[in-house]
């Protein structure tokens, strides 16, 4: 069988200088797709990927392109703010290709299951589809019923029914290598101190055992899922020499979860002497310094840790198991080895007041060790406990908006927390961001991350923010 696999552009959802950060930050290759279609390659099937948003297509270049390879079935996939692009994709493409059949994936779909299948769709895939995909394209291929396959949203005339939640991937293993191959690896970008780096996206573990409020694991579940450290250096290797692309990203939800099997990945990194830098996340009090060396010595350039907020009484409700204290002594260590470092923040959690936000931002503003800091405002998604406390009214949330398309983090808020509305949490984002990027000690980062064109954009907010209150002040 021909199949297509689709992603659509969605950085043009962004206005402004949004826009230009969203695009500057990173342009991340849609790697569920090629993991499903490195499955059904596997399996002898034809496949073709359009990376709309790495490629610049927009969705009648997109169309065009699909009725050309003339396929057999058509696979899509978005996260829950950009869902509304595929949505009008796929709509696009049922005028164009009737009869073709289009599939759904990912997040957003698990979490919603019904409520996200559209008409447009044939078959949805729920959780992970690395064992339910195979069997799927099996059954379709030869015509035979499909209703045995676990995992799967399907059309019975005008019902709509579910086979029930698919089991858990446990040999990560025997998953083959992302057919990076049907991506345009050249065009993979994301800002560094180091300068901009052609990366490639690479995942050691599945799964998350830890319970934060804002974060949802319906896709992979809770349950530790390890790759062999040997599996994923052949994958680091494999990729230098196809595509001489030398820095990853680990997708990990938390990195150094597993202190020993990270440290096997980094010794095998240095025995084969493979030259590469690397980034990802973890929790600030899963490092020390001999581990922070090793990465270090591996290639680490970068890493991240989730501060969100420094308020006690907000971290325990959003179940930050993490130290205070741990934020200071990790920064120390990250800077002590070259590591750049960034610590993100929310605003808008349950219980926020402007005094908390105060607060948090005195922190930030204090700190010498912390260089980077992103303030981005929570959103409660689907499948989230944020998302039940909006719901419910708990901890002063109130949810106003169901509009998906709204639930970003950045120059957009769809809750009310106490008395802060949704254009207080933006005001206030914004002035956090002047307050914490005042701070000279923060421009070469920002410089060096953002390029020229990032660097005016944010001095020419914190220039806007300060011109504005001088002149309320002036006239007061």
């Amino acid at each position: 069988m021909r199949i297509s696999l689709l992603y659509p552009r969605w950085t043009d959802e962004y206005k402004g200088r949004a826009s230009h950060f969203a695009k500057r930050a990173a342009t991340y290759p849609p790697l569920n797709l090629a993991y499903i279609a490195a499955i059904a390659e596997q399996h002898g099937h034809e496949v073709r990927i359009i990376d709309a948003e790495a490629e610049n297509k927009s969705d009648r270049e997109v169309i065009e392109e699909t009725a050309s390879f003339k396929p057999d079935i058509i696979g899509l996939t978005s996260t829950t703010p950009f869902f509304h692009t595929v949505e009008r994709l796929a709509e696009g493409l049922e005028a164009k290709l009737p009869n073709i059949p289009k599939v759904i994936g990912g997040q957003h779909i698990t979490v919603l299951k019904e409520k996200a299948f559209s008409r447009h769709y044939k078959y949805g895939f729920i959780g992970e589809a690395d064992n339910s995909w195979p069997e799927f394209l099996e059954c379709f291929s030869r015509g035979k019923s499909i209703s045995s396959v676990q995992g799967l949203l399907y059309r019975d005339g005008d019902e709509v029914r579910f086979t029930g939640k698919p089991p858990p991937v446990t040999d990560v293993d025997g998953i083959p290598f992302p057919s990076r191959h049907l991506l345009p690896m050249n065009k993979y970008f994301i800002g560094t101190m180091k300068g901009r780096k052609n990366f490639s996206p690479i995942m050691t573990i599945r799964g998350c055992p830890f319970k934060c409020i804002f974060c949802s694991t319906q896709v992979f579940g809770k349950s530790l899922r390890k790759r062999s450290p040997q599996k994923v250096v052949e994958e680091i290797k494999s990729v230098i020499d196809t595509y001489g692309i030398t820095h990853f990203i680990f997708l990990d939800d938390t990195l150094t979860l597993d202190r020993k099997h990270f440290n096997e990945i980094c010794d095998l990194i240095l025995e084969n002497k493979l030259n590469i830098t690397f980034e990802g996340s973890t929790r600030a009090n899963l490092v020390d310094e001999s581990l922070v060396a090793k990465m270090a010595k591996a290639g680490m350039i970068r890493i991240s840790f989730g501060l969100e907020s420094v308020n006690e009484g907000i971290r325990k409700i959003m179940r930050k198991e993490v130290p205070l204290e741990s934020y200071s002594e990790a920064n120390r260590l990250t800077n002590k080895y070259g590591i750049e470092t960034l610590n993100s923040c929310m605003i808008g959690l349950p219980g926020e007041t402007r005094e908390t936000i105060k607060e948090t931002l005195k922190y930030l503003r204090k700190s010498r060790e912390i260089k980077q800091a992103n303030i981005s405002i929570a959103v409660p998604y689907p499948g989230t406990e944020l998302y039940e406390m909006a719901i419910g009214g708990q901890h002063g949330l109130k949810l106003l908006d169901d509009d998906f398309s709204h639930y970003r983090r950045y120059d957009a808020a769809v809750m009310q927390v106490g008395d802060l509305s949704p254009q207080d949490l933006m005001e206030l984002q914004n002035d956090a961001f002047v307050s914490i990027y005042s701070a000279p000690w923060r421009w070469v980062p920002m410089i060096r991350k953002s390029g020229i064109r990032g660097a005016a954009l944010t001095f020419g907010r914190v220039f806007k923010t300060f011109s504005k209150k001088f002149y309320a002040d002036t006239n007061a």
